[in-house]
């Protein structure tokens, strides 16, 4: 699995493997949300807007969103599936994650704004 910071318009954003280990506590954690209301949606704009996981592949493989205290998981089938991400902890650990593979200035830019 690889995660993307969704941070940069027209640049490469930074990514970073998902080691198998950190991707079954990952399943672990989205198992424990609870659903979204219905008005949720991930945050779009400029800037940073999230973090995508996914297989790496180019197909309609899934993706999970985590933005904003919302996560959002794509399947290559039916509608999206919202989650509640209450303190946005999910996001955090993921950031934790990549620490040590993000280069510090991104890491920093991603910390700022879950500080809000």
């Amino acid at each position: 699995m690889i995660v993307e910071v969704d941070l940069y318009s027209g640049r490469p954003n930074p990514r970073f493997p998902l080691e198998p280990a950190a991707a079954g506590e990952l399943a672990r954690r989205i198992e424990a949300l609870a659903p979204a209301g219905a008005g949720a949606r991930p945050r779009d704009g400029l800037g940073y807007r999230g973090l995508r996981v996914g297989t790496g592949a180019d197909d309609d493989a899934a993706e999970i969103v985590v933005s904003g205290g919302l996560v959002t998981l794509h399947g290559p089938d039916g509608p999206p599936r919202r989650l509640e991400d209450a303190g946005r902890e999910l996001e955090r650990w993921l950031l934790d994650v990549g620490t040590g593979r993000l280069d510090p200035e991104v890491l920093a830019t991603v910390r700022q704004d879950l500080a809000r």
